[in-house]
């Protein structure tokens, strides 16, 4: 089920778009780091960080909807849910396949550019030391961010219409919290903010992973307050997957 929800995830125009965009941002990184390092190298350590954010927020966006939009009404359309039960595969299984195939995708997709992107600065970075530990923080970023919004996409767009789905997953779920995180950071302990949205917990993951003694708290919160939005997600998930098997049998 794991490689059927991925050859399902990469199905799509929107979907290959967003490999095409991470893999066209990797390039450009190597390009800018090759730059920086024609000058010393001196800034390049900030590279993968700025590449991580980037390649994840556009390129991996771009994938998550493409390959979430609808998908779990169109794989009953498409009698994917009827093979998969006809092989003995339950809905539990089959949300895991799905969500865990969207995930790896996307971990392939956004960690690999990311990846790129970090080799190439820690190459021309002078000293190399703190680009390297940087690449490692970026790679976190993308792990966590795949791990993260493969369920949430699912979940937001897996049963809704194109501008339905827009409407929940980036204003509902990404933009309004980002808005109201200072707001919401009053009603937190001080410092932390890594609770108020998911930019930010994947942020305080990268941190934490580059730096682990500073910031090593942060990013087990972050971790903590992310881990429970998959939970959510995948309960999401679940309960329409079973709506739509419900409405299909009716």
């Amino acid at each position: 089920m794991l490689a059927l929800g991925t050859w399902l995830a990469a199905r799509g125009v929107m979907a290959v778009a967003g490999v095409v965009m991470a893999a066209l941002g990797a390039v450009a990184f190597v390009v800018l780091a090759a730059v920086v390092g024609v000058h010393g190298g001196g800034g390049a350590a900030s590279l993968p960080a700025v590449a991580s954010s980037t390649i994840a927020w556009s390129a991996g966006m771009t994938l998550a909807f493409g390959a979430a939009l609808r998908a779990v009404r169109r794989d009953r359309e498409l009698g994917v849910v009827d093979l998969a039960r006809a092989r003995g595969v339950g809905l539990a299984r089959y949300v895991r396949g799905r969500v865990g195939g969207l995930v790896l995708l996307l971990a392939l997709t956004v960690g690999g550019a990311t990846l790129v992107a970090g080799l190439a600065a820690t190459t021309v970075a002078r000293p190399s030391l703190p680009a390297a530990r940087a690449t490692l923080g970026a790679l976190a970023y993308a792990i966590a961010f795949a791990a993260t919004m493969g369920p949430v996409a699912l979940a937001a767009l897996g049963a809704r219409s194109r501008a339905g789905g827009y409407v929940t997953l980036f204003g509902g779920v990404i933009a309004l919290p980002e808005l109201l995180a200072p707001w919401s950071a009053e009603w937190l302990p001080e410092g932390w903010h890594e609770l108020t949205s998911i930019p930010a917990a994947l942020g305080a993951v990268r941190a934490g992973v580059a730096s682990p003694v500073t910031m090593g708290a942060s990013m087990a919160r972050a971790l903590a307050g992310l881990t429970a939005i998959v939970a959510v997600s995948l309960f999401v998930v679940a309960a329409r997957a079973r709506r739509s098997d419900a409405e299909a049998a009716s």
